[in-house]
């Protein structure tokens, strides 16, 4: 009976671990995988997705560096496995990687697929570059990105 019982207790965890896994990297998908790449996230989708990133991997900081003329924060998102986000204290050790995304409207596959590779990375997906954290500004030209319209870009949704 307690064998019974013991199998159920570990059928249930792994279910519920299973469960929570999934779901957990679910609420990482970027809206460009959303719409099957058809459209980009919007500056303030891609910097919510950095922030809820960085909450649940503490491998991730993201911070305002300053106000941009838009009026809206500049920031930079920085990724360690070492979770140590010292600038000085890392180029002891370490090279810096910057990848610079947005810096003109209109061109965001580099905004998207700096999003799905800091996610892969912290998920396990891909492997993380020995002796290199990775820092990106991921949208540089804000005021670019946030004037979206119609006629600026044409055959470009979202």
């Amino acid at each position: 009976m307690l064998f019974h019982s013991t199998k159920r207790l570990c059928f249930f965890l792994l279910f519920t671990i299973t469960l929570y896994s999934n779901a957990q990297n679910s609420t990482f998908i970027t809206h460009f995988e959303k719409s099957k790449g058809i459209e980009t996230a919007t500056y303030d989708e891609t910097i919510q997705f950095y922030t809820n990133l960085s909450k649940v991997y503490e491998q991730i900081s993201i911070l305002p560096i300053g106000e941009t003329d838009s009026g809206k924060p500049l920031h930079i998102v920085t990724l360690n496995p070492d979770k140590e986000f010292d600038f000085e204290k890392i180029r002891k050790n370490k090279r810096i990687l910057l990848i610079n995304n947005g810096i003109h409207p209109g061109e965001s596959d580099g905004i998207d697929a700096t999003m799905m590779l800091f996610r892969d990375i912290v998920q396990g997906k891909v492997n993380m570059p020995k002796r290199t954290v990775l820092v990106t500004i991921p949208v540089y030209n804000i005021g670019g990105a946030l004037n979206r319209n119609s006629t600026t870009r044409t055959n470009q949704n979202g």
